[in-house]
């Protein structure tokens, strides 16, 4: 085999001792060896660095930094990285065994793309059974203006793209910084997709995503449409989206406000969004909102 490097898969955590041996195990365990394992460790306070100083493998580089967030870690590791692809994998989330083999017929198949994308899948950590599956079709960068369905799992980047396009340091756009980079990607690059199921992305009630108050999901998404707009590509390939991009934003946090119980809040920002572009109200996300402000209603009648 080549001893070329061929994929650097890069971890950033926080405090995730817990759990991320799962991760790093899924990793260890690709039917393509190919690869380097960077683990960037943002500031853990727990004993993640005894864990992962135990593994004895040569493919795992450990890295600690000051606390710093998410896109400076994963800047962190491309900086560091030595493989021809950068992808990228959160301390709670798995890959399936054939990952980085799919991404290797991928790469192959586009002719060495800059940027593309494995299809995942959503898969409750408390019952292991899939809830969604969000593939995108090839060359679908309109998939973008409803939000994040590529997430971080599954994407590939070039190396001398990924050195050149990194992720938005704002510690204000945290939680939003991976949407905001693939939009500059794929309005430069266009989007390529693989539909097999690659990997798993685990949803708990710890999860950070689902964390956020409402003040800091209006900034999010305010910074990752300023920041993203002021690429001309973006502008370019986007801007006759931009207000549907508004509106599915309002969405978002209506969604979250429902799940935190706070009915009228999630009211005006599902009214704002109909408003904005009405077809809002044809979406899923539309009726779950709707669902789980029925919910809180019966919860407070009882």
């Amino acid at each position: 085999m080549d001893k070329k490097i061929v994929f650097s898969i890069i971890i950033p955590t926080f405090n995730r001792a817990d759990i991320i041996m799962d991760s790093i195990k899924s990793v260890l365990d690709q039917s393509y060896k190919n690869f380097e394992l960077l683990v960037v460790d943002d500031g853990s306070t727990d004993n993640t660095s005894d864990v992962l100083r135990s593994l004895a493998s040569d493919k795992i580089q450990y890295f600690k930094i000051p606390n710093s967030e998410r896109a400076v870690a994963r800047n962190y590791g491309i900086a560091h990285a030595k493989g021809d692809y950068i992808t990228f994998l959160d301390s709670d989330d798995i890959y399936y065994t054939d990952y980085l083999a799919n991404a290797f017929e991928s790469i192959t198949k586009y002719s060495n793309p800059p940027f593309f994308h494995l299809a995942y899948e959503f898969i409750s950590a408390y019952t292991n059974k899939s809830i969604w599956k969000p593939v995108v079709a090839n060359n679908d960068i309109r998939s973008l203006v409803k939000g994040n369905h590529l997430s971080c799992i599954g994407i590939f980047v070039r190396k001398d793209v990924a050195v050149n396009f990194r992720f938005n340091e704002d510690r204000n756009l945290s939680g939003s910084e991976d949407w905001e980079l693939w939009l500059r990607l794929a309005a430069n690059f266009g989007l390529k997709t693989d539909g097999r199921i690659s990997g798993a992305l685990m949803v708990h009630d710890s999860r950070s995503v689902f964390n956020y108050p409402e003040e800091k999901l209006l900034m999010r998404k305010n910074l990752a449409l300023k920041y993203a707009f002021e690429d001309p590509a973006v502008r370019e390939k986007f801007g006759i989206y931009k207000n549907a991009m508004e509106a599915y934003c309002d969405t978002y946090i209506s969604l979250h406000l429902a799940l935190s119980r706070q009915n009228r809040k999630a009211i005006s920002y599902l009214f704002r969004a109909f408003l904005i572009y009405p077809l809002t109200i044809f979406t899923i996300r539309t009726i779950v909102i709707i669902k789980f402000l029925l919910l809180n209603l019966l919860r407070l009648r009882n």
